[in-house]
């Protein structure tokens, strides 16, 4: 088959490997191998289609180039909400279950319940969720909230930040603000189990770890530059974070002042806490660990952590571990 020169065989060569649509990636390598001089039937037996398919992806290749090889299968399919609907439903599902509704959440069988008497719009189950995922959802599951959290004090605090720290670099004039975020995270040898493959009917096992040691991790993450230093503890109490301020203050430049966000945490507001020069405190609103991005990667560790396998022990966390890169400060245990 005569194929026309759009692009060289080489840039057709890569956008098929980097192709994620399967049928795209198809049609692709139908002109690749026509470019190569296979014939119609060694094409056709080779991706598994017909002799006059391949040719007519071959021809309209060579009449449209790329744009030859799209899908064209009619119309998109049409939304069943209009777009002020759509943002009447968005707004309903952000603003959560209502007394009426009486569940906790929403699920799928109540979204479709709600579309069907409050928008007048019936869909099966499926296309209920294939609506959900069109408007930009998924099903995630939430954080904890703790019910004290205050909602004024969180605004508050997100919309004076920037003004406490343009008045903190005013006030060290000639040095770089850096800002932080720290937090500690609690390892423990307490495991949870998994799903596995078994017998229909069948109740296997699994060892679950239930050792009672644990082991503090500190840390202080700047999402500006990357930077990031920890520390490895026993046990958790002001002195220790004393030692790990004063290790952190010395990681910093000359030119350089930290601004730490951190929780109120007993340890951090105590009489005894000592802040280096180098360092400023700003301390979060009362429980309000959504503000502290910190916060996802210790929740995340600590729920990977120990499921696939048991942990190691204490004596092997404990050792200093250095990368090309990231140098953190390990205190001796």
């Amino acid at each position: 088959m005569d194929v026309s020169w759009h692009l060289p065989l080489e840039e057709l060569v890569r956008l098929e490997r980097a192709e994620k649509d399967a049928s795209r990636s198809k049609r692709l390598r139908i002109v690749i191998l026509a470019i190569g001089g296979y014939t119609a039937p060694a094409i056709a037996m080779s991706v598994g289609l017909s002799r006059r398919i391949c040719q007519r992806w071959v021809a309209r290749y060579n009449a449209e180039g790329l744009e030859g090889l799209d899908d064209r299968r009619g119309q998109e399919p049409r939304s069943p909400l209009t777009p002020e609907q759509a943002e009447q439903v968005c707004r309903r599902l952000e603003a959560g279950p209502t007394p009426e509704d009486q569940v906790c959440s929403l699920r799928g069988v109540d979204f479709q319940r709600i579309l069907a008497l409050e928008f007048g719009v019936f869909r099966s189950l499926p296309a209920i969720y294939h609506l959900l995922h069109r408007l930009g959802y998924s099903y995630l599951r939430p954080r904890p909230r703790h019910r004290r959290a205050d909602p004024e004090a969180q605004e508050e605090f997100k919309l004076g930040l920037s003004a406490r720290l343009q008045a903190l670099g005013e006030a060290h004039p000639g040095k770089q603000l850096r800002v932080y975020f720290q937090d500690e995270s609690r390892f423990g040898q307490q495991g949870t189990t998994t799903n596995l493959w078994a017998r229909r009917g069948s109740r296997p096992t699994a060892v679950r770890q239930t050792e009672y040691q644990y082991l503090w991790v500190l840390g202080a993450v700047c999402p500006e530059t990357g930077h990031a230093e920890g520390l490895l503890s026993p046990q958790l109490n002001t002195k220790i974070v004393n030692l790990f301020l004063e290790q952190f203050s010395q990681t910093l430049a000359p030119d350089e002042h930290a601004a730490m966000i951190w929780d109120g945490a007993g340890f951090h507001v105590s009489g005894q806490l000592q802040v280096p020069a180098n360092v400023t405190i700003i301390q979060l609103p009362p429980y309000s660990p959504e503000l502290n991005p910190i916060e996802n990667p210790g929740t995340t560790s600590r729920a990977t952590s120990g499921r696939i396998a048991p942990m190691p022990t204490m004596t092997s966390w404990s050792k200093p571990q250095s990368k090309p890169g990231n140098k953190p400060c390990s205190m001796p245990i």
